[in-house]
């Protein structure tokens, strides 16, 4: 049982961030902020308080689950703001908040759960606007209740007009409507989210303008009170619920001006029965738009992060490392459906045939000095790929095949049949690959076989329209031959141009015309060292600036069931070994240098076997930046910014040495570091070291220990142990 010091502290912070949540923040400072914001109003504010705190005990005495959201609390207080803003706080207001804020927990549970069955939306404040609106007309037939008038913003001029009437409605959010509570409420979220407080003047002003040029000249109580539903949707819909770009930015102004049209009519139909408009164009709006684009294709332009929504900055993080290491959103991901090097015949957009609705496709052939063929090229088997085997790159099930076709002579094609020989794989996401011009007699599968990566398909031909032999590739939209092409990429794939002598490993390559593509092989014994098991834990003897300590890095598995690697200061990542890639992402928690120095050098490691080279964009906030380098990043107008890394791996001495360079370059900064990996057999990454103009740290490997379980024994071996290893 915790302390009852510690038990009060986590209560606090619980309602501070409450606070925070109503406008899509979560620093504890940020709710404090927004309190002392409310208590501009003091009856207004001790409501919201009062209510807090009975949502909070409701919420932890019936041991609801996700306390530590605040959700519960989020939608309590705003009933208690909303009721201390229409009625004096005394005993009978207080015995009123208490049962509407208990109401609020119960309706936030089940609110929540039917909208997550619903495609995952959030709840919102919906339970909020429901049991407030109860507890407003409730409160009408109540004659012991004192009506209490908010003061209304001043008439004197705060900041401007127009500034004034920003502020004021961004306070009405928190039924605080003043510029100054406001301006506190937007410092607030400024902090918290640039791209968030953009998006809330943006959104303002859109909304506020349609409001007015529909109402001519509205009332400035209704633009006060009602104004900040045009802030919440631009928030909401472009910066907390999709990825910020472009589309997204048009999406939330788009939502503004819809929220400006549903407040109006929602004005005109409230007004009937006396209750306040709320919330409730926010609701409609922000859902409706949710639910609607819950139904475009997966592989759409638009990225939503309805599973994992997040401040805009992190979101965009998320999205820009995913897009540096797994190319655009949307695009397929399929193996190579070949052994060996292969070169790219026709790529994307091919002045031959590649051409739309047929621009996504590969065509691949092999070659021996820049020649397909031996000896004279005259007979199918003079060419070096005919034959060979073609194996799926997808799994799915099949649906179509055909190996009757006879394999053009050289220089010959068939017109009347297109694709020639063929497969064609449906796969889960519902789209489907067609590989073409396969050797007649050569198709070893069947309609409704399920294949996996690696299953024997059949050889390369020259059927169909083919000129020489040569393997077509590419995904389609439903499973009539011929059908609109979808954008794909070659994935742990290693690529190389004429010119280069090693070549790059891509976990995205759509190579073009003349590059090679080399189905990349696992290195069996890199893999088992690198392994990082839940319970493992490594210790490493850390020397940076003269000073030396001992640190570790443990494994743990979370309830979703996503592996982190935990530092002893409570830094983590999210890692995955998925396609034989030791990958890092989605950094959290304290400043460790010494974490994400290690990050830094072996965040992106291919299990590959052979001397490769890479390149990885990972965040900038790995390097370890001095106080003036942060204030010149933190000025910059982009959302976040990534590095150029580059990366080799070369076998030396009994070990792997991974270098790595690291380099950022804009107007506003210019920074670079070097890191140096020595990856050894059965140890793992047994040193490292990153190295700056100003800062150097180095790392030994002392002790790799093992956390016993039911059924897993536990164990430990230190450095000194080399016979052992």
């Amino acid at each position: 049982m915790k302390a009852p010091t510690l038990k009060l502290y986590d209560d606090l912070v619980g309602m501070l961030r409450a606070y925070a949540s109503i406008l899509f923040a979560e620093k504890p400072w940020v709710g404090a902020l927004f309190i002392l914001a409310t208590l501009w109003f003091p009856n207004t504010g001790f409501a919201g308080i009062w209510a807090a705190l009975v949502g909070m005990t409701t919420a932890a005495l019936l041991k609801f689950r996700n306390l530590e959201s605040g959700l519960h609390v989020y939608n309590s207080l705003l009933v208690g703001l909303s009721l201390g803003a229409y009625y004096y706080v005394d005993v009978h207001l207080l015995l009123l908040i208490s049962f509407a804020s208990v109401l609020a927990v119960f309706v936030t549970v089940a609110v929540s759960d039917i909208t997550w069955r619903l495609n995952r939306l959030p709840a919102l404040s919906l339970p909020f606007v429901i049991v407030a609106l109860m507890a407003t007309l409730a409160a009408q037939s109540y004659g012991t209740l004192s009506r209490y008038l908010v003061p209304m913003a001043p008439h004197d001029i705060f900041v401007s007009a127009a500034v004034d009437q920003f502020f004021t409605s961004l306070g009405s959010a928190f039924f605080t409507p003043h510029p100054f509570a406001g301006l506190l409420m937007f410092i607030g979220l400024a902090w918290t989210s640039r791209y968030l407080a953009f998006l809330a003047v943006m959104g303002f002003l859109f909304g506020f303008s349609t409001y007015t040029y529909l109402s001519g000249s509205p009332h400035p109580d209704l633009v006060a009170w009602n104004g900040f539903n045009f802030i919440l949707v631009a928030m909401a819909i472009g910066g907390l619920f999709t990825v910020p770009s472009k589309a997204s930015f048009t999406l939330a102004m788009l939502g503004s001006v819809i929220a400006a049209l549903v407040t109006a009519s929602s004005e005109t139909f409230m007004l009937v029965y006396g209750l306040p408009v709320m919330a409730l164009p926010f609701l409609i709006t922000t859902l409706t738009m949710l639910l609607a684009l819950t139904h475009r294709p997966a592989t759409s332009g638009l990225q939503l992060t309805l599973d994992v929504p997040a401040l805009p900055e992190i979101s965009y993080e998320r999205a820009r490392l995913a897009k540096a290491r797994q190319g655009e959103f949307g695009s397929v991901p399929v193996r190579a459906p070949f052994f060996g090097a292969w070169q790219i015949y026709q790529g994307f957009h091919g002045k031959h045939t590649h051409q739309e609705p047929w621009q996504h496709a590969l065509d691949f052939y092999m070659t021996e000095h820049e020649q397909s063929y031996r000896s004279h090229g005259r007979t199918l088997d003079d060419y070096y790929c005919f034959g060979l085997p073609i194996v799926a790159p997808v799994e799915g099930y099949v649906v179509k095949t055909l190996d009757t076709l006879p394999d053009n002579p050289p220089g010959e094609v068939d017109t009347e049949n297109n694709w020639g020989n063929h497969v064609l794989i449906r796969m889960h996401n519902g789209l489907y690959l067609l590989l073409a011009h396969l050797k007649q007699g050569s198709v070893e599968t069947h309609i409704g076989a399920y294949v996996t990566v690696g299953t024997r398909l059949a050889a390369c031909g020259s059927s169909g329209r083919s000129p020489q032999p040569h393997l077509h590739m590419h995904v389609q939209w439903g499973d009539v031959l011929g059908g609109h092409t979808h954008a794909f990429h070659l994935t742990s794939v290693l690529q190389q141009d004429k010119q280069d002598a090693t070549p790059d490993f891509r976990l995205f390559s759509q190579p073009s015309e003349g590059q090679s593509v080399i189905a990349a092989k696992y290195d069996p014994a890199l893999r088992e060292c690198l392994n990082l098991s839940v319970g493992r834990k490594l210790t490493y003897q850390v020397e940076h600036q003269g000073e030396q300590c001992q640190r570790t890095l443990h494994v743990e598995l979370s309830l979703l069931g996503e592996l982190h690697l935990v530092s002893d200061r409570g830094a983590k990542a999210t890692f995955t070994t998925q396609d034989n890639i030791l990958a890092f992402y989605n950094r959290q928690g304290k400043a460790d240098l010494f974490f994400d120095a290690w990050l830094l050098t072996m965040g992106l490691t291919p299990l590959q076997e052979g001397n490769i080279h890479w390149h990885d964009e990972p965040p900038l906030a790995l390097l370890p930046l001095s106080i003036r380098q942060y204030l010149r990043a933190v000025l910059s107008p982009a959302l976040t910014m990534g590095m150029q890394s580059e990366y080799q791996r070369q076998w030396q001495g009994g070990a792997w040495v991974q270098r790595g360079t690291h380099q950022f370059k804009n107007m506003f900064l210019q920074v670079a570091f070097e890191t140096k990996a020595e990856i050894q057999p059965k140890m793992g990454c047994k040193s490292f070291v990153l190295k700056g103009k100003h800062v150097k740290l180095q790392a030994s490997l002392l002790e790799i220990a093992q956390q016993g379980d039911a059924g897993i024994p536990a164990w430990q071996i230190t450095a000194e142990d080399k016979k052992m290893l």
